[in-house]
């Protein structure tokens, strides 16, 4: 059976897209997962989605800024007051337990599987995973892929937006996913490929993100999903987080 690696990632405690999402991905026959991190922050349902993760068992998790900084105590740089205030409420949501396994989780994997060429896995950037830089651009992007060595697929998140980055040689280009089309991997070239998010979406489109990987036919296929938006507003203005973490679910901002 060949595999079907279904790649997740910025959750963010979205407990309707991420269901949408997994039913998705079994139905394609999913038989690994791999998740990008940030599991939880943001939305109202953080412990639903952090035991859903550690049921699927995934062949591997890296951890994100919002993971790190709900795992642990540490003072909240760089993040905004909707983000902190999201941050704040779910480390009341979540167990000692909990925290400190989001706390262990690694900021970079590297994978290696059988009929499988290796890749790796990164929330952020590889040139400095733990800073939480954001890949946004072509020049950004050669930052990161400058720290692939060997690799020549690379997968990360954290911006919340859907982009395939292309290495030829030494220029960087940046394309955009294909609609309901498998992107082809082509030989001799290095790809970083940024999956978008499962629970807040910021390309402008409020469908839910993730892409299935097919190592024997070397795919990649970015899938956007609806899911009930409603609801997961609803439950955001009844745990008392900010109005705008509800608001721009719709917008996908």
């Amino acid at each position: 059976m060949s595999e079907k690696i279904a790649i997740l990632g910025d959750i963010h405690s979205n407990w309707e897209a991420f269901q949408v999402v997994l039913a998705k991905a079994q139905k394609l026959g999913a038989t690994k997962y791999v998740c990008l991190g940030d599991i939880v922050g943001y939305n109202a349902d953080p412990k639903l989605c952090l035991d859903k993760v550690r049921e699927l068992d995934p062949i591997a998790i890296v951890k994100g800024n919002h993971d790190e900084y709900i795992g642990t105590d540490q003072e909240l740089l760089g993040f905004n007051k909707m983000a902190s205030c999201a941050v704040k409420w779910t480390r009341n949501q979540l167990s000692q337990e909990d925290r400190q396994w989001l706390a262990r989780l690694p900021y970079t994997k590297r994978m290696f599987l059988p009929e499988t060429p290796p890749f790796l896995l990164v929330h952020a950037t590889l040139d400095n995973p733990s800073m939480w830089g954001y890949i946004f651009n072509r020049f950004s992007a050669m930052s990161s892929m400058e720290y692939q060595g060997m690799f020549r697929i690379c997968f990360c998140g954290h911006t919340h937006v859907p982009n395939i980055f292309v290495s030829r040689e030494t220029a960087v280009t940046m394309e955009d996913w294909p609609e309901n089309a498998p992107f082809e991997l082509r030989p001799n070239i290095r790809y970083l490929f940024n999956i978008g998010s499962v629970g807040q979406p910021r390309d402008n489109d409020p469908r839910a993100a993730f892409v299935m990987f097919e190592p024997e036919k070397m795919t990649m296929q970015l899938y956007r999903l609806e899911y009930d938006i409603e609801t997961t507003q609803r439950k955001i203005r009844e745990a008392g987080l900010p109005e705008t973490l509800a608001e721009r679910l719709a917008m996908g901002k």
